[in-house]
């Protein structure tokens, strides 16, 4: 059975790096994703050995265009669609809570879930020509109240108004300016200044990035 999600040792064993495979979709996220990035991320012990995570799409293909619509259309029909929303806000508090720095490397699409999913990680870091976009409203789908209110405490107030109920794409670049991402970065340099940027990480002190870290988010 494929998963379509990797989960790859990298940088001398520093770096967890979750890549996103399920390419023919443009790397949405299905039921299936989620259980095993629940599964993998909920293992302490083996999270922790490493330094600093990473999320990705696979070879360098988009970060995520959202959830695998597959799935939801399955849940509307059976009137669950709650479902997919709280296996999505398990994984999320999972990424919230690590005592290691996340970084999500964002390419051509990051999409509804994908876009929630990234946003409870420390870092997302943006390729410039990377579009953005919560589709929910025009998709007639209801983001449950608790991932609406995060998405409240990331993003400046009227500019979710804007892009909730517009369902607009907008570029990293107007991202970068609302706050959304952390860095837009030109494609052809993407590589050598994430990798630049993980070395930076991965030379603390693993605990002092866990200290900052507590700190931060309490």
């Amino acid at each position: 059975m494929s998963i379509m999600v990797k989960f790859k040792s990298k940088n001398n064993k520093k770096v967890l790096q979750i890549e996103l495979c399920n390419i023919e979709k443009n790397n949405a996220i299905s039921l299936k994703m989620l259980d095993y990035m629940i599964k993998k991320l909920s293992d302490t012990n083996y999270v922790n050995k490493f330094q600093c995570l990473v999320i990705t799409g696979v070879n360098k293909s988009p970060f995520s265009a959202g959830a695998d619509l597959d799935d939801i259309e399955k849940l509307i029909k059976k009137n669950n669609i709650d479902y997919y929303h709280k296996k999505l806000s398990v994984l999320t508090k999972l990424i919230s809570n690590l005592k290691i720095p996340s970084i999500c490397l964002i390419r051509s699409y990051c999409f509804g879930a994908g876009l929630i999913l990234a946003l409870h990680s420390d870092f997302l870091l943006s390729s410039s020509k990377t579009l953005f976009c919560i589709p929910a409203a025009r998709l007639n789908i209801k983001i449950p109240r608790n991932q609406v209110m995060y998405l409240k405490r990331k993003i400046n107030e009227s500019f979710l108004k804007d892009i909730l109920l517009s369902s607009r794409t907008f570029s990293a670049t107007e991202a970068l300016q609302q706050n959304v991402i952390s860095a837009c970065i030109d494609e052809e340099n993407f590589d050598k200044e994430v990798n630049k940027y993980l070395i930076k990480l991965i030379k603390n002190q693993k605990n002092i990035n866990s200290y900052f870290l507590k700190l931060l988010k309490s």
